[in-house]
């Protein structure tokens, strides 16, 4: 099983195909189990285990994405690219998500660091006057 640093640092081609390997074994698992053929039960804690972790990376990838992605002004250029990419990673001295947007050509569109541990106020009159996602981004740089 991967850490989680290691699993931030995968590609998501690489994270999918572990998380279907991860789900399959589950599967053979509890088939095992059903039958009383399991030797180790323990394995069913780990493998449901890795499935968490895996798939919160990859969630947390798509929300930093998004966030990013709703920003006004990187929308905007994301809007005037067309077809782009984003390239999520994480950054351990900031504690937060690089996001790179990139065109189809593959030249740079935008760029933005999300914070989503960034305490968010949960208040209704404080709600209505911040944007969804506004308070997440740290910082972000457009291109051109």
């Amino acid at each position: 099983m991967a850490k989680i640093v290691e699993l931030r640092e995968m590609s998501d081609d690489k994270l999918d195909e572990l998380l279907e390997n991860a789900r399959e074994e589950m599967f053979n698992l509890r088939f095992q189990k059903a039958s009383a053929r399991l030797e180790n039960y323990a394995r069913l804690k780990h493998v449901r285990r890795e499935i968490a972790q895996v798939e919160t990376v990859l969630h947390m990838r798509g929300l930093a994405r998004d966030v990013a992605a709703s920003e006004p002004h990187i929308a905007a250029a994301l809007a005037e690219a067309g077809d782009w990419q984003a390239n999520v990673r994480f950054v351990y001295e900031d504690s937060a998500w690089e996001i790179q947007f990139v065109d189809g050509s593959g030249s740079a569109v935008a760029s933005a660091v999300v914070d989503l541990n960034k305490k968010q106020t949960f208040a209704k009159r404080d709600r209505a006057m911040i944007q969804p996602g506004g308070n997440l981004v740290v910082s972000y740089e457009v291109a051109g």
